[in-house]
C-alpha cells in the first residue's frame, strides 16, 4: 500500500505543477471513499477500506500543502458514505483549511463528494461545522463546490444556501457544482 503511495510521486507532482500554473482554483488528490467497496478499484489501487483512502488523501494533501507555489487556490475534498465516515473525514481534513495551522498556505476552500454532496442534512450540518471551526472566513475561505451534482432542485437549494450564508457570515462565498454527466 505504501509502495502504491510512493510510486504515484511523479503523477501527484505532475497534477500539482499543471494547476498551479494554468487554474484559479483546484482540487487536492483525494481517495474517494467509496474506492474500497468497487472491486475494480481496489484492484487498480490497492485501497482495501476507508481508512486507507482517508491515509492516501492525507498523504496527498500534505504534498500539496508542502508543494504548492500559491498562483492557484485549492479546495479541501471532503469524502465519507455515511454520516460516521464523513465526519472521520472532516475531522482529519479540516487542518489543512486552517490558517492558524497552515498561515501561508492552507487551502482555500472546500469541495464536496461522497455523502456529503447528495445528503441535505449532513451537508448542512458540515456547513456549520466549517463556519463554527472558522474555515469559512472571508477572503480565505470563499468557495464550495459540490462534486457531480446535477440535480435541478440542488441548484436552488444552493442558490438558498449560498444567499444565507452570504448575509450572515462570509459576503463573498460562492457555491457552485458540476455534472457528473452530459446527459444532466
Amino acid at each position: 500500500y505504501q509502495d502504491k503511495l510512493d510510486t504515484v510521486e511523479h503523477q501527484r507532482r505532475s497534477v500539482l505543477e499543471w494547476i498551479d500554473e494554468y487554474a484559479d482554483y483546484g482540487m487536492i488528490l483525494d481517495v474517494p471513499s467509496w474506492i474500497s467497496k468497487n472491486p475494480f478499484a481496489v484492484k487498480q489501487t490497492g485501497i482495501t477500506d476507508f481508512d486507507q483512502a482517508l491515509t492516501a488523501t492525507q498523504y496527498n494533501n500534505e504534498y500539496f500543502i508542502k508543494h504548492r507555489t500559491g498562483k492557484a487556490k485549492f479546495l479541501n475534498v471532503l469524502q465519507g458514505m455515511n454520516h460516521t465516515t464523513a465526519d472521520q473525514w472532516y475531522d482529519a481534513m479540516k487542518k489543512y483549511c486552517d490558517p492558524n495551522i497552515y498561515p501561508e498556505n492552507h487551502f482555500n476552500g472546500w469541495a464536496f463528494g461522497g455523502q456529503t454532496k447528495i445528503d441535505v442534512h449532513l451537508m448542512l450540518r458540515r456547513m456549520i461545522d466549517i463556519i463554527h471551526d472558522g474555515l469559512l472566513q472571508e477572503g480565505k475561505h470563499d468557495l464550495i463546490h459540490c462534486l457531480g451534482v446535477s440535480i435541478l432542485e440542488y441548484a436552488v437549494l444552493f442558490s438558498d444556501i449560498q444567499k444565507a450564508i452570504r448575509r450572515n457570515h462570509n459576503p463573498k462565498l460562492q457555491i457552485t457544482f458540476d455534472c457528473a454527466s452530459p446527459f444532466f
